[in-house]
């Protein structure tokens, strides 16, 4: 039991940090945490980064490296559902050579 408490703790931390998206800071899961200095699988999560581009308001991560992808730069405007299908879209190519 206390390790599952430390676990969600660090998990919390590390959720709130942006180091780990928070999607995957509940106990119980594996996803998105570290084993070693191995990278996991991508996930994207909705981060408007405020500068007035939406092509760059997904945060992508493997739980080790986070990026920025610049998504659908031909389009003037993009919604946030059309931007994180895209984030999705970004993350799925990149996992299926994992």
């Amino acid at each position: 039991m206390r390790r599952n408490v430390c676990a969600s703790v660090l998990l919390g931390v590390l959720a709130v940090a942006g180091i780990v998206p928070a999607a995957h800071a509940h106990p119980g899961s594996t996803a998105g945490r570290f084993a070693g200095s191995s990278a996991g699988l991508w996930t994207c999560r909705w981060a408007p980064t405020m500068d007035q581009d939406w092509h760059n308001d997904a945060l992508c991560s493997n739980g080790v490296k986070q990026v920025r992808p610049y998504l659908r730069p031909h389009d003037s405007y993009i919604t946030r559902d059309e931007l994180m299908a895209s984030a999705r879209a970004w993350a799925r190519a990149r996992n299926h050579h994992h």
